[in-house]
């Protein structure tokens, strides 16, 4: 899979990585070869200045050849970083935002996520770590090749004896290594503590707490405790690695005293110096690429184990319709929608948030959806945003069942503000927008900003809308206060040109004046198109056509806001309620009688 994605990001790159093999070979060979050139050309008795000459000559196309391996291995590790971070991890991210709603909810996928971000984790790891192993481990076995031929012409007995030490250096280092295996899941249980100890000493939101509440040394105590047990883990992995290497040293030590008494022995018996220095250094080298190779091997087999979990991510293909499917017609036309007989439960639990509940919107119609927490309210903004499905019943967007609906169209005409909108560290046009730079339309864009009442906080910034936002990209970034951000979210919701908008307690966090006149606002700006809010602040809402009561995952009311009081039913009892928290002392109504409150 690794090799077939390279090749269609730039196949140059295996020519490349195949070239760097050869020219790592020539350049290892060299180092070994040198010598006995050098040792033959004294054994020839030329003059100093011939062979200067030669020696020169030599070195000069031994650097030649080094040169151009270096060349290689730096393209290659610049394209190997490229086709990582750029080409292969904008596909995860491309895959992030592919996979429906519910999908990426789902627990085990939150998880196989992470486990495939592993294959993304750096240079020598993962993904480029087996790309990076397998030109050493390529270089090696060429290298290995080569040198049991040139030494199997000399002593078969030598080559046997080589093979025997490199299968026991192995066994011992896979032995060494389990260890490191073993401990691999309980490390990155660690390491996951780890990191949420340091997330949270460098959260600004979280500073004011750990300052109030003492919890520095709280922190302290807690990472130490914890990086103390990861020390211990690491340190039983180098105990076993230091005893692999004490084995190995006792088994080199034996391999040249063998080695060098068997050449020494042929030295005396007529070999040539020269000759006796290549083997002498292929001696040396034999090992340490016999070594080589069953390292990057079992490393390359422990990053497989990473790229795979990022295979397995990337086969899971999106269940509801995505590029297919019927499409909308109308364009940005107000949208009606229809809930005909739907329950719901979420992925894994039996109780029932929706139950048997039937309510129609109508076009351009605004419907408030009230309740207590649990209800179902969010629920229903998560249905008609497509990321689940009903359980049984069925959603109709135009006549049309949603479950026919090409999504990426009906995104297209639908805008929707949660109660907790992301705000991205980049400039406020990128966030009312949502598009790149050169997608942007400057016009709609101003317009939005002073529909939402922020345009004239934006006209004073000196980069006015191209202002960054937050501190984490640009040092010179403004943070918005409570109410300017909730402009800000109006305008990334009316720049959009769609059909329906759903308002999920974007204004829970504002006191019930503010959030009274920002309702208020909202049906100003978007009349004639359809529109749902959710609060529950009962005042909020007064304004809108018809309201819903939910209870238990049932529409327990429907009607206006007059018609419910009317009623004196549940909802009435709900409104006085609430209505009586806004009382001042001496029986005047406070502020939120003054937005409207009964």
């Amino acid at each position: 899979m690794i090799y077939r994605e390279l090749w269609g990001y730039d196949r140059k790159v295996i020519f490349c990585s195949a070239a760097e093999v050869l020219f790592e070979v020539l350049v290892s060979f060299g180092a070994v070869l040198l010598p006995s050139i050098i040792v033959g050309m004294l054994e020839r008795k030329i003059t100093v200045e011939r062979l200067a000459g030669e020696i020169g000559l030599i070195f000069l196309f031994y650097a030649g050849i080094s040169y151009i391996a270096m060349y290689l291995k730096t393209r290659n590790l610049m394209q190997f970083i490229s086709f990582r971070s750029i080409y292969m991890e904008m596909k995860n991210l491309s895959k992030i935002g592919e996979l429906d709603y519910f999908q990426y909810e789902n627990p085990e996928t939150q998880k196989l996520c992470l486990k495939a971000e592993a294959a993304f984790d750096g240079n020598n790891d993962g993904l480029e770590g087996i790309l990076h192993n397998d030109v050493a481990a390529a270089s090696a076995l060429l290298s290995l090749i080569l040198y049991t031929v040139l030494i199997s012409g000399v002593s078969p007995w030598i080559v046997a004896m080589l093979l025997l030490i490199s299968v026991l250096q192995l066994i011992s280092f896979r032995l060494a290594n389990r260890c490191e295996v073993k401990n691999k899941d309980k490390k990155a249980e660690y390491n996951v503590t780890q990191n949420y100890l340091r997330r949270q000493a460098f959260d600004v939101p979280a500073g004011k707490d750990i300052r109030l509440y003492q919890l520095k040394d709280w922190l302290t105590r807690n990472y130490v405790a914890v990086n103390q047990k990861y020390r211990k883990l690491v340190a039983k992995e180098k105990r076993h690695y230091f005893a692999n290497d004490l084995f190995g040293l006792f088994l080199q030590l034996g391999r040249d005293a063998v080695c060098y008494g068997y050449f020494i022995y042929r030295l005396k018996n007529g070999m040539a110096v020269s000759q006796f220095v290549l083997y002498i250094g292929i001696i040396g080298a034999f090992s340490g690429y016999f070594t080589q190779i069953t390292e990057k091997l079992a490393e390359t087999v422990r990053f497989h184990k990473d790229v795979g979990f990022f295979r397995e991510f990337m086969d899971k293909k999106p269940e509801f319709h995505h590029g297919e499917g019927t499409v909308l017609k109308g364009d940005n036309q107000a949208l009606r929608v229809e809930f005909s007989h739907v329950s719901f439960s979420y992925p894994g639990s039996k109780e029932k948030v929706l139950d048997d509940i039937s309510f129609t919107i109508e076009k351009g119609e605004k419907l408030a959806l009230v309740g207590m927490n649990g209800a179902g309210k969010s629920t229903i903004v998560k249905l008609i945003c497509g990321f689940y499905r009903p359980d049984s019943g069925s959603i109709f967007i135009n006549g049309v069942d949603m479950a026919m609906l090409d999504l990426e169209e009906y995104y297209q005409l639908l805008s929707v503000v949660f109660q907790e909108s992301f705000i991205y560290s980049f400039s406020i046009a990128d966030n009312v927008s949502c598009s790149r730079e050169e997608e942007i339309d400057p016009v709609r864009c101003t317009e939005a900003l002073k529909k939402a009442g922020l345009w004239k906080k934006v006209a004073g910034l000196k980069e006015k809308e191209r202002t960054y936002l937050n501190k984490d990209i640009k040092e010179d970034g403004i943070r918005l206060s409570g109410g300017e951000l909730q402009k800000l979210i109006l305008a990334r919701a009316l720049y959009k040109e769609f059909g329906m908008i759903l308002l999920d307690e974007p204004t829970a966090a504002l006191d019930a004046i503010a959030e009274s006149e920002m309702y208020e606002k909202y049906g100003r700006l978007i009349d004639g198109k359809t529109a749902l809010f959710i609060s529950h602040r009962l005042a909020s809402t007064r304004f809108c056509d018809k309201i819903l009561l939910l209870e238990d995952g049932k529409i327990k009311e429907c009607g206006t806001h007059e018609e419910l009081m009317k009623l004196q039913g549940a909802y009435a009892g709900m409104f006085e309620i609430q209505s009586r928290y806004y009382k001042e002392d001496n029986g005047n109504e406070n502020k939120a009688d003054l937005a409207g409150t009964d």
